[in-house]
């Protein structure tokens, strides 16, 4: 490991699009140590990653875009193998953001043996010749990081072979940031929001789903539960934030349940720190999902949570402790939860102040960090490849 200078550690992912895992990779970005470590950005010069990649310019990183038309394209391999013929890269931290994505850099990491640890955002099986694949790019890789505990072990299943090599290193959010949105954002600011995008009063009960529209969310069984969660709570709304190639199938589920006035789609948006201070609920119903750090936003918005038990979500949310989990596709459930916590004041304030400590004890970003540093200083100390002993 270098001492005299900083540690060179290069940044890679070929992703089309802009999510959770791309998040999560500038947040780590902004927050390592920048005594310590440059960081280099490489990824695709798509045109809907250029405010993202503005940002990691904005914290001194450089940015290198490749000139490519998809994650399959090879340029990819050329683009990647000429940077690391010019450059002294000491470590490459690669994020999955698929399964099958990044193998270009995995496969350069042979090449070049370059100590590698890869990120797996959202890990799943693979077709059998595309697991074979895989497997073989794995050797070319000193350790695995997965997002949580439910995926590191869904990992071990599909390759037992990384089990001296994986470690879970749960995402985070940048809490100060999140806060600061909210400082000047008072009552009277909140009644205005509230009246502006839910079309709602102040005796409204807003319920808040921020999602992509998509299948796996389970968005579907929140819009059957709403029913009789109206029959309950004549005020209530449905407040859904995100675009997906469900919100059509949605839209018309709304229309159907005889509830269309109760619901609002609001798209895809930005302002989720100040939509998630003038809900009431928030309820993430998913049927599958890697972690659920949309869950971390609305805890530091003081928000009660009810959510799915799939995944990593109840490695966030502990049931009764700081929210409610419930079976997913269980309307039935799902209702009553909400209601439950639309008439209990005392447990919402439970589960607001317990999810907001544990959120600055577990889930900040900088805590993130400091364990994936922890991981490139382990895997700087002994750079011989995995399986070369």
């Amino acid at each position: 490991m270098k001492t005299d200078e900083k540690i060179h550690i290069l940044f890679y992912t070929d992703t089309p699009l802009l999510g959770g895992a791309e998040n999560q990779m500038y947040l780590l970005a902004k927050f390592l140590d920048k005594e310590k470590y440059l960081i280099t950005l490489v990824c695709s010069g798509f045109k809907n990653l250029d405010e993202w990649a503005k940002k990691f310019e904005n914290e001194n990183i450089q940015v290198v875009r490749l000139n490519v038309a998809h994650k399959h394209d090879l340029r990819h391999y050329f683009q990647l193998k000429e940077y690391l013929r010019h450059n002294a890269v000491d470590l490459m931290h690669v994020h999955v953001w698929n399964p099958a994505s990044c193998r270009y850099a995995l496969k350069l990491a042979g090449k070049y043996n370059v100590p590698t640890v890869i990120t797996e955002h959202d890990p799943f099986e693979l077709p059998r010749f595309k697991k074979y694949i895989t497997r073989k790019l794995l050797k070319n890789v000193n350790h695995v990081i997965a997002v949580s505990d439910s995926n590191q072990k869904l990992l071990l299943n599909l390759y037992p072979e990384l089990e001296n090599r994986i470690t879970a290193i749960h995402n985070g959010i940048d809490v100060t940031w999140f806060e600061s949105q909210l400082l000047s954002f008072n009552f009277k600011h909140r009644d205005e929001y509230r009246k502006q995008h839910f079309n709602a009063t102040k005796n409204s009960k807003i319920i808040l789903s921020v999602a992509e529209l998509h299948e796996r969310k389970g968005l579907k069984y929140l819009i059957h539960a709403m029913p009789k969660v109206i029959e309950s709570c004549p005020t209530c709304k449905l407040v859904l934030a995100g675009a997906g190639p469900e919100e059509d199938k949605l839209k018309n589920l709304a229309k159907e349940k005889n509830i269309k006035n109760n619901v609002i789609f609001l798209g895809f948006r930005k302002d989720i720190p100040q939509i998630m201070k003038s809900a009431d609920v928030f309820v993430l119903p998913s049927v599958k999902e890697a972690f659920g750090l949309v869950l971390l936003e609305a805890m530091a918005a003081e928000l009660p949570i009810i959510a799915s038990e799939v995944g990593g979500i109840p490695e966030i949310i502990e049931n009764g402790v700081n929210g409610m989990l419930i079976s997913p596709h269980d309307e039935d459930r799902l209702a009553n939860g909400i209601i439950k916590l639309l008439n209990d004041p005392k447990l919402t304030d439970k589960f607001i102040t317990t999810g907001f400590k544990l959120l600055k004890k577990a889930f900040d970003a900088k805590i993130m960090a400091k364990k994936t540093e922890a991981i490139y200083d382990e895997v700087l100390s002994n750079t011989m490849l995995p399986g070369t002993a």
